[in-house]
């Protein structure tokens, strides 16, 4: 079967003509039929094929929305957690900043969280970094956990300058502020780098290098991620700009954000000096748990700590 070419140069933007459609469909039909199965991601595309209209990007944000956070106190006492409101593009978005355990420490991580659910799903990544030693902050994007409006790309990345400046109005400089991005949440962490400040270090787990690799990761499509996608998320283009240390993890078994076509190109395109791990046998949110907590947290407290 002919694959059909140069997606990007067809004028689609919200409606795709029936012979396209027809076409793209036939492609999507063929794969399946070569290797019995269809991914989660071409389940979705098929179905906005159907429907004449293109647009993945709300499928980006598995978010859930709560009236309150229900965080577990049996590692970080709730004496040193202080719930947070800011304002992103006049919505309230809400966080929380954790105080370390050690008088006088300086150093802070501000955590940006993957797509889904909301910062509760996330409390034991804050715990490890808690473990650490470090202040920890952790909000949620517009649209996740009690934080108002819905989540988009640039609104992912106000909230993430929100926090940024938050942190700036509690005196911590811009040297003591290392930066996290998790899934997701590397697209506004990198753009926290390139873009907002220089922190004193940045660091990606299991990243997508932008809208086109995460499309292709996840289907076999040989497409670009704008024909489906408004949004570019080029986080491999962005980290060019990023003059701080590059810490990049990525699961090795990473079946959602596949680690050549992502973790690797947003590496080969960052500055030095920079440092990549590949984890053995971790999944997509495994890594952590697969280099073994101990390992983890000894290998992140040493990049932050070093000079």
């Amino acid at each position: 079967m002919r694959k059909i070419k140069n997606l990007q140069s067809m004028s689609f933007r919200s409606r795709v003509s029936g012979r396209a459609s027809s076409l793209f469909l036939l492609e999507l039909t063929a794969r399946f039929l070569a290797r019995h199965f269809v991914t989660a991601l071409e389940m979705t595309i098929i179905a906005v094929m159907f429907s004449g209209c293109f647009d993945l990007d709300s499928s980006l944000f598995n978010n859930d929305a709560l009236t309150s956070y229900n965080l577990r106190t049996s590692v970080i006492p709730e004496s040193l957690r202080t719930q947070v409101v800011l304002t992103s593009q006049g919505k309230k978005i809400y966080g929380y900043f954790v105080k370390s355990s050690n008088a006088g420490e300086k150093n802070i991580i501000l955590y940006n969280h993957g797509n889904r659910d909301h910062l509760q799903f996330y409390w034991d990544r804050v715990e490890l970094f808690y473990k650490m030693g470090f202040n920890v902050f952790i909000y949620d994007y517009q649209g996740y956990g009690m934080s108002e409006g819905e989540p988009t790309e640039s609104g992912i990345y106000s909230d993430a300058d929100a926090a940024y400046y938050y942190l700036q109005s509690r005196g911590f400089s811009d040297g003591q502020i290392t930066v996290y991005g998790f899934s997701l949440g590397g697209a506004p962490a990198t753009h926290l780098a390139a873009n907002t400040f220089t922190p004193k270090c940045l660091i990606l787990e299991a990243s997508f290098a932008s809208a086109s690799a995460l499309t292709q990761s996840g289907t076999l499509l040989d497409m670009p991620g704008t024909f489906v996608m408004k949004g570019e998320y080029n986080n491999a283009e962005k980290i060019k700009l990023v003059a701080s240390p590059v810490l990049i993890l990525h699961g090795a078994d990473d079946k959602f954000i596949d680690l050549e076509k992502n973790g690797k190109v947003i590496y080969r395109n960052a500055n030095e000096p920079k440092k990549f791990i590949a984890v053995p046998g971790a999944d997509h949110s495994e890594v952590p748990w697969k280099m073994g907590e101990a390992f983890y947290i000894s290998e992140i407290k040493k990049y932050i700590l070093e000079p």
